[in-house]
């Protein structure tokens, strides 16, 4: 009898099991399309604020950027992370090359924009929290500028997030942001 019923209860966690792998690849399947679309918006962040200031800015990822500015901002945001919203920003920051100094504070004001505050001088950690690969605020592989007088622009664009956007279409989440069945329950 106990081997009757722990046979019984060993097909019924077998067959659960392969329930659960099934609606795991089936959601994957179906919200493929859709993880390809926000991976692709990934790739890029886009900003564009008004207020008092000048900047101009150009990097090659944070470890070799050249540029100066100061503001105080607020305008909408599509930043790194998939961070949407209203945000603003003030501070200011000098650098050349690889040496930096920078105080900078990141407000949130509407959406998913996540702020934060940033003071140091000299070359940035890749291991400091606002840099950290899954939830950090800013990407210290980005590349691209700001410009700006009054209005200010942003466009940079993410080789990490370009990379998760090529192994998705393989169903490899390198960043592990895409969408799945969990997320409609």
């Amino acid at each position: 009898m106990k081997k009757l019923i722990l046979s019984v209860c060993m097909i019924v966690a077998l067959g659960m099991a392969g329930t659960v792998r099934a609606e795991s690849v089936v959601s994957k399947v179906a919200l493929w399309p859709a993880n390809r679309v926000l991976d692709a918006l990934d790739v890029f962040s886009l900003s564009l604020g008004m207020g008092l200031g000048v900047r101009a800015e150009l990097m090659a990822t944070e470890l070799c950027k050249g540029g100066i500015g100061s503001d105080t901002l607020a305008g909408l945001v599509k930043d790194y992370d998939r961070q949407y919203g209203i945000g603003g920003r003030n501070g200011w920051y000098w650098s050349f090359i690889t040496v930096q100094q920078e105080k900078l504070e990141r407000l949130s004001f509407l959406g998913s924009v996540k702020g934060y505050n940033i003071e140091y001088i000299g070359v940035p950690d890749v291991n400091d929290p606002i840099y950290d690969f899954y939830s950090g605020s800013r990407d210290y592989w980005r590349i691209g500028g700001a410009l700006g007088l009054l209005v200010e622009g942003e466009l940079y664009l993410h080789p990490v997030e370009f990379a998760d956007f090529i192994t998705g279409i393989f169903f490899i989440d390198l960043r592990g942001d895409d969408l799945n069945g969990d997320d409609y329950y």
